[in-house]
């Protein structure tokens, strides 16, 4: 109960100043959501990567590392914001164990990536310039921010997976950082100087990163999976984002945001998608269509 309090306090004081200086909370937001902080959470797979062949490769200068081992058909792993690989570990040994390479890199700014800032632009031709250094076309599994930088470099940045799997995905990148902005307490007239500021940064209006409308256009096998419970990135839209695209869907009851990372029986659910695919020939080579069908309702 004092914890709540406590954050109820914090939301309620920067509520009332960020009223009162609109400019400056609203450039603390957007500061926040270019410059990732260091990954503090607890690395629950510590050891997932032992073995592995780690390399460099190079994005607008910015080094990006890569893990890579295993033999067979290539994932690439792609964490979310403020994570690093370790992150999606859990996904390490039974892909490893079902035959497949497994790979994963640290996103610009983030882990061993070189860098403090995060454009949206530069997260995305990472993902596509490390996925496509891979021997073969790859398999991509991302979450978060991570999953919808995918998405964007299959739009922009010539990235073709076989298939996708998208992992608690917002539809828009306008509204991950509305929510972290409300998350924090900014006011509303905070969050439009926030939305504006990040847009001058890239040059481009924030709502034009839309999942959403992108997913559309894409041609990839593609699978959505949420939890109900996500707080950061709320279910209504994973929904957008599945009746955008007609993609295959596993919604989780539980696990939130981050824990549904951990959930063996959804890793397990992701590993059976792929090798059903694969037994279908579907990811045998580059897809034309889209699936229709729901996994899970």
């Amino acid at each position: 109960m004092g914890f709540d309090l406590t954050v109820t306090a914090r939301k309620a004081v920067v509520g009332s100043l960020s009223a009162a200086m609109p400019d400056y909370f609203g450039n603390l937001g957007a500061r926040m959501f270019l410059h990732p902080r260091a990954n503090k959470s607890k690395r629950h797979w510590a050891n997932a990567y032992k073995g592995f062949e780690h390399r460099s490769i190079f994005v607008d200068g910015h080094k990006i590392p890569i893990w890579t081992r295993g033999e067979g058909q290539p994932v690439m792993l792609v964490h979310g914001w403020e994570r690093d690989h370790f992150t999606m570990g859990g996904f390490v040994a039974p892909l490893l164990q079902s035959g497949y390479q497994v790979a994963a890199l640290d996103l610009p700014a983030h882990g061993e990536a070189e860098g403090r800032a995060a454009p949206l632009p530069l997260l995305a031709k990472a993902v596509a310039a490390a996925t496509n250094s891979l021997n073969h076309p790859a398999i991509v599994i991302a979450h978060s921010i991570g999953a919808a930088m995918t998405v964007l470099a299959m739009e922009d940045y010539d990235l073709k997976p076989l298939a996708a799997v998208l992992i608690s995905a917002p539809s828009s990148a306008k509204s991950y950082a509305v929510s972290q902005a409300v998350d924090i307490g900014l006011s509303q007239n905070a969050i439009n100087k926030m939305v504006a500021r990040i847009s001058t940064t890239l040059e481009a209006p924030l709502e034009r990163f839309r999942v959403d409308l992108a997913l559309k256009k894409i041609p990839t096998q593609t699978i959505l999976i949420h939890a109900e419970d996500d707080n950061i990135v709320p279910f209504s839209e994973a929904e957008t984002n599945a009746a955008a695209a007609a993609s295959q869907t596993l919604w989780q009851p539980s696990g939130g945001h981050n824990k549904i990372l951990g959930d063996a029986e959804m890793i397990n659910r992701v590993v059976e998608w792929l090798h059903t695919h694969q037994d279908d020939g579907v990811l045998a080579a580059q897809t034309e269509t889209q699936g229709t069908s729901n996994v899970v309702s």
